[in-house]
């Protein structure tokens, strides 16, 4: 379902109980595990302003929960009439006086900020070197880092101003956080930049075993053009048949920078496989607007969306675009749809590669794996195992044994037992992970975990994850063993 029809069908579905009382006030798109949901904020209408009511959770059939009855608006007056009556803390009674005492200077140092662009005053102060004006830079350039679009280029000058300041350990850091991030978007010229100047930071025999070189050369790999769409992973081994009745149909599509080859939202009707160049992922922000989760390279396959599930139905689940001139092979759903029937061995994989990008989704969005550069989250992908249903109450982690796995449930949940006791402690919800630090640490839990009936999960290779944290940053491993 689109953004409108979601905003249209929740709309729908208050007018006939209760008129004009109820609106829509924002529709987000929410990624999960097992695939997208919308979340939706219901107000009540006032002359004195909007009253939250409720946010209401619909999938992609139209199913809404909860529902919204008259017992939930009623609730949210109550809620809204008890904020209002509560009196403002004592410590608070003398805060406008505060307010419009005291001395003006910091506001006016605010405006002179904002007269001249942080980005300004640090370049100037790299280029005349002024202790004094480059430690003022210091403190400034951090407030930038919130914009995650210029983090790169933020972290890059950070490291500028350190090197200026006779701190080489500080500014190859930054410099290593900077290259991460035109790594992610495979922003080649910045990151030969961030290269060219580590070998000033690290001298000719650092340079080549140091991140920022690993770093560059697996970039500069990973852009290699595919001579032939059956080179891409998804495609290998395609039989004579099949391969034969494809290519009848497969075409060839070149876009240009910054050109669109599908928007988020739309119906996806082909499958592409990126044969040059380099397509972005952007995702729908919640607050509105959209921002690059990845780039994909040669060999990458995208719009699997439209193969998989009912026919006709599909939509694009984010919007894809050319970072550079990039050559992309287009398959119609159709003509795919018929291949994966003859070969069912290339539908399996190309629902596994579904499976992933739904997984990488959530990744992105997630509150914790979110701070990880893309190429650890591709590490951490490579982690898995195998994703799994269960049809019936299955124990995957005993109490007292060292996990050789960690879990990421998917689908249903996982209910945590103690002893011989028969209620659970816990319960382990949908897009939350578990045993994480346990498999890391190789720590032996002191729960049984029972994965209930329906329950759909994802196993991660413990031993892989030890390795992704030996040779990541040890911020890296502080991240995952937050997980769960």
């Amino acid at each position: 379902m689109t953004r409108e029809e979601v905003w249209r069908k929740v709309q729908d579905s208050l007018r006939e109980p209760f008129g004009r009382l109820l609106e829509v006030r924002d529709v987000r798109r929410i990624r999960h595990v097992a695939g997208d949901s919308w979340t939706v904020t219901i107000a009540l209408t006032a002359p004195s302003g909007d009253l939250h009511v409720a946010d209401v959770s619909v999938d992609d059939s139209g199913k809404m929960t909860p529902i919204i009855t008259g017992d939930t608006v009623i609730e949210a007056a109550k809620r809204a009439k008890t904020f209002s009556m509560a009196p403002p803390p004592d410590e608070l009674s003398d805060f406008g006086e505060a307010l419009s005492s005291g001395d003006d200077e910091p506001a006016l140092d605010m405006l002179t900020e904002m007269e001249e662009p942080i980005e300004k005053r640090a370049a100037a102060a790299i280029e005349s070197g002024d202790p004094a004006q480059l430690r003022t830079a210091r403190d400034l350039l951090p407030r930038l880092l919130a914009d995650h679009d210029k983090q790169g280029d933020t972290l890059f000058m950070m490291a500028q101003v350190e090197k200026k300041l006779g701190e080489p350990n500080l500014a190859k850091g930054y410099l290593e956080a900077a290259a991460r991030e035109f790594a992610d978007r495979f922003d080649l010229p910045m990151l030969e930049k961030a290269a060219t100047f580590a070998l000033e930071v690290e001298g000719r025999t650092s340079f080549s075993g140091s991140p920022v070189h690993s770093l560059l050369e697996q970039s500069r790999a990973r852009l290699k053009p595919l001579e032939e769409i059956w080179a891409a992973r998804s495609f290998r081994g395609v039989n004579p048949e099949v391969r034969a009745k494809l290519e009848e149909h497969i075409t060839l599509r070149t876009l240009a920078p910054e050109e669109m080859l599908v928007t988020e939202g739309e119906p996806s009707r082909n499958v592409f496989v990126v044969k040059s160049g380099l397509i972005g992922v952007w995702l729908e922000k919640p607050s509105g607007g959209s921002y690059l989760v990845r780039c994909c390279f040669p060999g990458w396959l995208l719009g699997e969306s439209s193969v998989l599930g009912a026919p006709d139905t599909a939509r694009c689940t984010a919007s894809l675009r050319a970072e550079r001139i990039s050559e992309v092979w287009a398959i119609p759903s159709k003509e795919l749809r018929s291949a994966m029937l003859l070969d069912p061995d290339l539908g399996k994989r190309i629902g596994h590669t579904k499976q992933m990008h739904r997984i990488d989704s959530f990744f992105s969005m997630h509150e914790t794996m979110g701070q990880l550069d893309v190429q650890v989250r591709d590490d951490m992908l490579s982690c898995i195992q195998r994703l799994e249903t269960f049809d019936t109450d299955t124990v995957l982690l005993v109490e007292h044994e060292v996990p050789d796995v960690a879990l990421l449930v998917a689908r249903g949940s996982l209910s945590l037992y103690e002893g011989e006791k028969e209620d659970p402690l816990a319960s382990i919800p949908p897009d939350c992970f578990y045993g994480v630090r346990d498999a890391i640490h190789r720590i032996a839990p002191s729960v049984t975990a029972v994965a209930n009936a329906g329950t759909t999960v994802a196993f991660f290779d413990a031993k892989r994850l030890q390795k992704l944290c030996e040779r990541s940053p040890e911020q890296v491993a502080a991240v995952l063993e937050r997980l769960g």
